[in-house]
Formats: structure tokens, sequence, C-alpha cells
């Protein structure tokens, strides 16, 4: 249906690319054109539990194996380990291109890109090593060119079945195999497809079968097929779900029950309406569930039971929310927030037996109590050409380290887009120009983000890493035009490189016109002083209208980008540290710098740099070391004093022996070195090793 108000177009039932070829040519040019994407995502039924001759064919096409040391385990009792997780493996998993390489016309499956495979079975392994269940799963090619035939006879035909006939467009018998075997979806794909296929929205998925079979713990093996949408054809995907090992023995599971949300602490973006618990033959016929928060009761509305997808599974909605507008988000907590659930007369062997779990949601973008960053300690003034040793705190779970030096130099570049994107990584839609010449606020030029459809987030990343003061700020104009609320101009910071983000600045549309002119506005980085970051700005869509014109005046407009009391930090230096926490620094000339430190985890992926520390290298005259005093000996040690000239913070100490005082001369380790006055003298204690004679001679660096 069409509605014509106020001079805006809204359109709210008819397929977005249906409603873009007839409405486009004849409105474009009068207004902006107002289009309702929510629920565009479609998911069918998920596949029914395949029969035996069905698994026996799947062991014969691949016969069940079993993978050693899954790669992904979390602790959902720590915050920050959870916290971790999700800003590294989830959003690895997060951008991935599709690069399809085939043909509606010519019903041509294609092939896509290894990474965005590669995409996909990350996003699987996250949402598998969150649940509990054994996070290894495989791709297999076998399956992976079956669910490409698949996803294109969905595409083709924009429709959804598990057994489609030979009378649709672009039918195969392997697309057909495959439908048989995985979960489908029509308008999304990849990661996007996994994760709608946990939130399995739809009145027909109250059972939510297309997150059981994700979360099945005997699955090793998986599939998955991605096409493009091109022109009336609608991206799919398919994803094969079942293996050999399906009915195997259960392997170990975190807790004996999965559920979803899961116990412990869980990213509010990933809590959908439709919460879960499985058992393996549990039956839930009549079982029953409380949930509450604070103490206070939150009602829970129970779906049907359904049996014959993954394991038995009791479902819920909390707060009579709606599970099938795919554009529903969980609000994000102001603070974390605690569920408490209770499932009760589930009868498992024919007794009734209670569970009770707690579900802490929380916002991953916030640091908690148990938060840990790297604390360099070392010489503040370090010597020019020498290695200088430094020392970092440990950070939790971590698989390895890296260091960084970096020149801080004054910033005051004005950035109005005179240089065009040369400072900046886009990431937009093809087909419109993101620099453009008016409206402006100065000189030529002027950003400018919009969303075409599909609609997506459009970004534009400042390369530039900056340091930020006590004082620090980011000052823009921006003009807000034509946006719906649910498309929001945001300036965001990165702690880690982009991997995450978090808003310094958010502006939602008003469902109309919006801004007519630039206003200046201003967000603070204070709360970042003293560590490196990365700032873009993010034209965001979160669900349902939307504005899709890329002319002027539609979308945001931002100009004149400046910043007070903060620093860029250039000629940046990355090494890995091979083992322990330490490392050596050895400056290449005086001056300032800056060091920072971070984290590995899962063996691939970094955390956030921790704070700046500020050095000033100097062109240090040497030290010189003086024995003063005769030896002392006792309880078989020796302990020689001694004075040093031209001391200087830092400086490390070692003693050298030999038994001729021609050497051969070795360092002793062992040594030990004590401060008697502060930074003169000092006193080195080493073991007697019975020689008759022995010399020593000290060195300091």
């Amino acid at each position: 249906m069409v509605r014509v108000d106020a001079g805006l177009i809204a359109l709210n039932s008819l397929p977005m690319h249906t409603l873009m070829r007839w409405l486009a040519p004849a409105l474009m040019a009068l207004q902006p054109v107002l289009l309702t994407a929510a629920g565009f995502v479609q998911l069918g039924d998920a596949p029914p539990a395949p029969s035996p001759e069905q698994v026996e064919a799947l062991r014969q096409m691949l016969p069940p194996f079993h993978i050693q040391g899954a790669p992904y385990t979390v602790n959902t009792a720590s915050r920050e380990e959870v916290r971790s997780f999700f800003n590294t493996v989830h959003a690895a998993s997060e951008g991935a291109v599709m690069n399809w390489t085939g043909n509606h016309t010519n019903c041509d499956s294609g092939t896509t890109a290894a990474g965005f495979r590669d995409a996909v079975v990350r996003r699987i392994n996250f949402f598998r090593a969150m649940a509990g269940v054994p996070a290894g799963i495989v791709l297999n090619d076998i399956f992976n060119a079956k669910d490409q035939d698949a996803a294109l006879m969905m595409s083709a035909n924009n429709q959804l079945s598990h057994t489609p006939t030979n009378t649709w467009r672009c039918y195969s018998t392997d697309g057909t195999n495959a439908a048989a075997n995985s979960n489908l979806a029509l308008g999304s794909a990849g990661p996007d497809a996994i994760t709608g296929y946990m939130f399995d929205h739809g009145a027909n998925n109250a059972p939510v079968g297309h997150r059981r079979w994700l979360l099945y713990p005997q699955t090793q093996t998986m599939g998955t097929g991605d096409v493009e949408a091109a022109g009336a054809n609608a991206t799919a995907n398919a994803t094969w779900v079942f293996d050999g090992n399906y009915g195997e023995p259960r392997p170990a599971t975190r807790t004996n029950f999965v559920s979803w949300p899961p116990p412990g602490f869980v990213p509010y973006l990933i809590v959908y309406p439709r919460w879960s618990f499985s058992y393996p033959l549990a039956d839930l016929s009549s079982a029953s569930v409380t949930l509450s928060s604070s103490g206070t009761n939150v009602p829970v509305r129970l779906e049907p039971v359904a049996t014959g997808r993954g394991e038995n599974t009791l479902v819920w909605v909390p707060d009579n929310l709606d599970a099938n507008d795919y554009a529903f988000a969980w609000p994000r907590p102001a603070a974390d927030k605690t569920y408490s659930v209770t499932v009760q007369n589930a009868r498992i062997g024919g007794s009734p037996t209670t569970f009770t779990y707690a579900v802490i949601v929380f916002d991953p973008e916030v640091p908690g109590p148990d938060s840990v960053l790297p604390v360099i300690n070392g010489p503040a003034q370090p010597a020019v050409g020498q290695n200088n040793a430094y020392t970092f705190s440990p950070v939790p779970n971590d698989t390895g380290y890296q260091w960084r030096s970096s020149l801080p130099v004054p910033f005051s570049a004005v950035e109005g887009a005179e240089n065009g994107l040369a400072d900046f990584a886009s990431n937009t839609s093809p087909g419109y120009a993101v620099v453009v010449s008016s409206p402006r606020v100065s000189d030529s030029f002027a950003f400018h983000l919009a969303q075409p459809a599909p609609p997506r987030a459009q970004t534009l990343t400042y390369t530039r890493v900056l340091l930020p003061g006590a004082n620090a700020q980011i000052r823009f104009s921006s003009r807000l035009g034509w946006a719906t609320v649910t498309q929001a101009a945001r300036v965001q910071a990165s702690l880690d490189q982009g991997s995450s983000w978090l808003d310094l600045y958010t502006q939602a549309g008003t469902d109309g016109r919006g801004e007519q002119s630039f206003t200046t506005r201003t967000a603070s980085l204070s709360p970042f002083a003293g560590r490196s970051l990365l700032v873009r700005f993010n034209y965001e869509y979160t669900g349902g209208s939307y504005y899709y014109s890329t002319d002027s005046g539609v979308g945001w407009h931002f100009d004149d980008i400046s910043f007070t009391d903060t620093e860029e930090l250039t000629d940046r230096a990355i090494t890995d540290v091979p083992h322990g926490t330490n490392f050596t620094f050895a400056p290449a000339q005086a001056g300032d710098y800056a060091l920072d430190v971070r984290a590995e985890v899962y063996d691939e992926f970094h955390l956030e740099w921790g704070s700046v520390k500020r050095v000033s290298a100097i062109t240090a005259v040497p030290p010189v070391l003086t024995f003063i005093g005769n030896p002392t000996f006792a309880s078989n040690q020796v302990q020689i004093e001694f004075v040093v000239t031209n001391y200087r913070a830092g400086l490390t100490f070692r003693l050298h022996r030999a038994a001729e005082l021609a050497g051969p001369w070795a360092p002793d380790n062992a040594a030990t070195f004590q401060e008697i006055v502060a930074g003169s003298r000092f006193r080195a204690t080493a073991l007697l090793n019975g020689a008759s004679q022995e010399f020593y001679r000290g060195s300091a660096q």
C-alpha cells in the first residue's frame, strides 16, 4: 500500500526492490521517498530432523570425525572475557565482502570469497562458544557447493522451501538436496544470516528451529552458500546444518542444558525476543518459566512446544515483546542488568526437574570492574641508541602482546573535505558522492553520507591516530536533513584500531525534512585522555523506514572537523613481544615518544591499547661504575659495593666474572643488586663457586 502524508510517501507492504523500481522514476525529482525495510528478511520453517536414511547418506558423503581442541571457548561468568570475545571474534566476522561470481540470468550459482566463508563459520562458532557447545565447526566444500545451488534457487524464485520442485527457476538436484539439509534465508546472507537464524523471527519460527540446529552439540561440519541481490532477486543464504554426527553421543557442554541467551554475561546486541532452553530428550510439555529482574517478575509468554528440530526445547518471550519483527533490537542497558531464570517441571528421564540460572545483559562497549589494561613501567628518559628495558602488567587470557612506539606531535588540522578522502577510510554504498560542493560551510567541499537501498551503515573513519588530552574535544559543523528516527548521525571513537566503537555524539532524524543549515557540534574526548584512538563518522540505520535518496538535503552533511587539546601519533612502529611481559626500546634520536601495549587473545585478535607512557629520550653520557672498598664474604656469598657516575633512572646492572683477568668473562645472571644511596651507590651480591681465585667487573645499560 502507498500512503501520501504531508508530502512524504510511506511504503509498507510491497517488496523493497519492487517499490524502488516503481516509485523512483516518478517521485525522486519531487521529494525523498520513504521506504519500509522491516520484515524484508524472511526465514521459512527450519528443516526437520534428518531421517536415518539421510544420516546414513551424510555419513557416506562425509564420515563422522572428531575435532580435537575446539578453537573457541569463553567463560561467560567473566564479563571482561565475554566483552573481549564479542569485540574481537564477533567483530572479526563483520564487514566481509561476498564477491559472488554467479549470475541469475544464466543460473550460475558461482562461489563466494574465502574470507566471506571464513566470516560465516567464525560467526557460527562465536554463537556456539557463547552457548557452551563445541565451537570447532568447519565448512565442507561439498556442502558449500550444494548450498550455493540452494541459495541461487531461493534468490531466483524469491521464495523459500526445503522441498523445491523442478518447476522452480534454476532448479538443480544438488540445490534441492542442500535445501533439505539447510537453514534458508531470503534478504540476508553470510554472517548476517547466521545472526538471523539465532534471532529466529517470524510467527512460523516459535520453536526456534534454526537456532537449535546451529547450536546442536553433536554437529561438527556445516556448509554455506550465499547469493547477492540483483534486480528483482533478493539476497539469499543456505547454511548446511546436518552431518553424519546427528544422533551420535552428546559431547560435553558447559552446562547439561543449552540456552539462549546463555547463563552469565551476554552483550545486549545478541539478546533476542525469543529465549530458549534445550535439553536432550526432555519432556517439556508441562514445563513453566519464571523470569525476574531486580526482584520484579517479568511476564513471559510460552511458545508452543515442538520437537523434531535439534534438542527438545522450551521457548518463551519476555515482556510481550514482538518476536516477529526482525528490526527489533534489545535496548542498550544503562548498567548491567541481571535476569533470573527458573525452568520448572522439565521432565528429565521421567523425573520433574528445576533449573535456575542468571543472565546478565550488558553493554560490551563499556569496560567493567574486571577490565584490565597493560600498564608500562620503565625509564622516563631512555638513552638514545641503547636498549632500555620496560615491563608491563599482564592481561588475563592473553596469548601474546604487541608494543608500539610513536612520535606525539601537536595537531591543529581542520578537515573540510578539501583533501577529499585522503585521510579517511570510506565504507559506503556505491553510486553517490561522499565529497560534495554543496551544501558546505566553508572553502569548497563538505562530506555527505546517505543510505541508498539496501540500507546499511555508512562510515568515514579518520585514519590519523589521535592522543587526546584532559580537555580534548572534537568540533564539527553538522546538518542532518531528511532522515527517519531510525537513521542516526554518530561520531564514534575506537580504542582497538576499529574493532569496536564508542558513541561520542548521536543525533537521530526527525522523520521529516530535518535541519536546513549547519550547526556547530562538539563532543568531549576527555574520557580517553592519554589513550590512542581512532574517530569515525557513522550514518547508521537501525531498522524500519528510511529515506533512500542520496540527493542534497537527504542524509547527513558535515564539514570543518577540528580537535582541541589533541596530539597525533606519527611514525608508529608496532613490534610483537616474543614472550613474557617486557620489551626493550632503543630510541633513534632524542625527543618525546609515546609507548603503549595491547594484548592478543585467541592467537589472532588484539584488544585495546593501554594508556600511553610518555618518555623523553636523551643522548646520555655513558654511566661509569667504580668498585669501592674491599669485597665482603658471608654464607658462601660475596658482596661488592660500587658507585655510579652519570647515573640515570632505569639503568640496569650486570655482574661479570672470570677465572683469569684476561677472561673469558661471563655474565652472572644470578647476581642481585641493592641501592645503598639513591642514584649513586649500589651493592652487588653473588654466590661463590669455590674457585681459588675469581675476578669481577660490572656494566650498566
